[in-house]
């Protein structure tokens, strides 16, 4: 029977910058951090939520929040909802006389799974339709078009004994695309693109309690490694 998932999952992000983005890991579908997944098999749920947070320091305590909802509809559609709060983008020396309130963003995400062989899968989708309450607008809401992140997946998922490899690669913009941290033009910068790659290990341990996976992913910006238990 299909279920209604929740998750729960410890996160270590190293050598990844924090440059204001609200991509806070484990709020996309997807059993990454931050990069879209492909498989050739359909969900084994029917509803997934959770909630994902991301400590950024701790004097000033400084952390983004997210929550999410995902399910997978017919002929391996997928799409998604998250809410997200980043953190306080002040430099550290300033953090605590900042009064910077994050804004809050809400986000939907579309996918699908367009070829499947033997153990390979290819999806397309765009993730980060972003509307955020900016405060610098007159509207309540307003669509990020910066953050729309188009994208392409090729994934692989290898079975070895007791132990199950995922690995991800692909190219996407947006968020996905490497950040530029030199202020240009806005009228005259075009879209830019970026690489990414991930893998997911499935280990035996903890298998009572629905196991634990060592995760590893390079996003575009940054490497992350974190684990999910279960």
């Amino acid at each position: 029977m299909r279920q209604i998932a929740k998750n729960l999952s410890i996160l270590v992000l190293l050598g990844s910058m924090v440059l204001g983005s609200t991509r806070v890991a484990y709020t996309r579908p997807g059993l990454m951090m931050r990069v879209p997944t492909s498989s050739n098999q359909k969900t084994p749920y029917l509803f997934r939520t959770g909630f994902g947070t991301e400590i950024h320091n701790f004097d000033p305590f400084n952390t983004a929040k997210g929550v999410y909802a995902e399910m997978e509809l017919s002929k391996g559609f997928s799409l998604g909802f998250s809410a997200v709060q980043g953190g306080d983008t002040t430099s550290l020396a300033l953090l605590k006389e900042s009064q910077q309130k994050p804004v809050v963003e809400f986000g939907f995400h579309f996918q699908q799974r367009v070829f499947t062989y033997n153990d390979i899968s290819l999806t397309v989708g765009l993730q980060d339709v972003v509307f955020q309450n900016d405060q610098t607008s007159d509207e309540i809401l307003s669509l990020n078009t910066s953050l729309l992140s188009f994208f392409t997946v090729l994934a692989s998922e290898k079975d070895l004994g007791e132990y199950k490899m995922n690995t991800y690669m692909g190219f996407g913009s947006g968020g996905l695309a490497p950040m530029d941290t030199i202020e240009v033009d806005p009228d005259s910068a075009g879209t830019s693109a970026g690489v990414f790659l991930g893998f997911v290990l499935k280990t035996p341990y903890f298998a009572r309690r629905g196991g634990m996976d060592i995760v590893g992913e390079f996003d575009g910006t940054g490497v992350n490694v974190g684990l999910r238990i279960p």
